[in-house]
C-alpha cells in the first residue's frame, strides 16, 4: 500500500520529465522529438541544465502545438552565453489565467539579467500579457504569428491585447502573411493585427527556403533573423 501510494506521488509530480535541448532532433526524427517536447508536465522546463548563464530564453509554445517546430528554431537562436527553457501550458484555459503561473516561474530563475521570450500562435497571445508584468530585467518578447486581436478570446476569454508596456521591455510583432497561414487564412480579418504603437512590425516572406512560409515555419524564420543580428543588443528593422 505504502509503495502505490509512493508511486502514485511520484508520477503525479510536476515537471518529473526533463529533456536536453540537443538530444532533440530537427532532421530525420524531428516527429519523435517533438512528441517528446510535448510530452513534459505543465511548467517551465530547463533544456540546458548544464548551462550557466544571466541571459535566458524561454519558448512558449502555441494550440495543438506538435513540438517540432521549435526544435530548429530553439537549436539555433541557442548561444554559449544563453540558456533555454520551454513553458508547457495548459491551452484549453483562457491566456490570463497562465499568467501568474508563468510569472511565478520565471521569478523562481536566479540571476537573470536578460529574458528572450518567444511565444508562438496562442503562445504569442500569452507572451503579450507580460509587457506589463516582467520590471528591472532586460526582456525582448516576440510575438509570432499570434492572433493578438483574436474575436473569439476577446468573446469568450475577455482577452484585451495591453494598451502599454514596462520601459525595461521591447516588444517585436512577426506577421505572417495571412493567406498563406492556415490558422488564420479561413477568417475575414486578420487576427495578427493589433494597434500598438510601442512594437517592432516585421511581415514575414511568402516563401522559406523556396517553400511556402506558414504557421508552423514562422519560427524557423523568426529564429534565422534574430540569429543573423546582434543577439544581445537585439535591433531589428521595423516593416509593417
Amino acid at each position: 500500500m505504502k509503495f502505490s501510494i509512493l508511486l502514485s506521488a511520484l508520477f503525479s509530480s510536476p515537471n518529473l520529465i526533463s529533456l536536453n535541448l540537443y538530444d532533440l532532433d530537427h532532421e530525420t526524427e524531428f516527429l519523435d522529438s517533438g512528441k517528446k517536447l510535448m510530452s513534459l508536465n505543465f511548467g517551465i522546463h530547463d533544456l540546458e541544465p548544464n548551462q550557466e548563464t544571466k541571459a535566458i530564453i524561454i519558448a512558449i509554445h502555441g494550440r495543438d502545438s506538435r513540438g517540432f517546430e521549435w526544435i530548429y528554431p530553439l537549436q539555433t537562436i541557442d548561444s554559449e552565453n544563453t540558456k533555454t527553457y520551454f513553458f508547457r501550458w495548459d491551452t484549453t484555459k483562457c491566456p490570463q489565467q497562465t499568467v501568474p503561473i508563468l510569472m511565478k516561474e520565471i521569478q523562481a530563475i536566479e540571476g537573470v539579467e536578460k529574458i528572450t521570450i518567444l511565444g508562438h500562435s496562442y503562445g504569442g497571445v500569452l507572451s503579450s500579457l507580460l509587457l506589463n508584468e516582467i520590471q528591472n530585467i532586460e526582456t525582448n518578447v516576440h510575438a509570432i504569428a499570434a492572433p493578438l486581436s483574436s474575436k473569439d478570446l476577446e468573446k469568450y476569454c475577455n482577452y484585451v491585447h495591453p494598451t502599454s508596456k514596462n520601459n525595461n521591455i521591447s516588444y517585436y510583432q512577426w506577421r505572417t502573411v495571412k493567406k498563406l497561414d492556415y490558422a488564420f487564412n479561413s477568417l475575414d480579418y486578420d487576427p495578427q493585427v493589433v494597434d500598438f504603437e510601442k512594437s517592432n512590425v516585421i511581415r514575414l516572406p511568402n516563401q522559406y527556403r523556396g517553400k511556402r512560409l506558414g504557421h508552423l515555419w514562422s519560427i524557423s524564420w523568426v529564429a534565422d533573423s534574430i540569429k543573423s543580428v546582434s543577439y544581445t543588443h537585439l535591433t531589428l528593422p521595423t516593416k509593417a
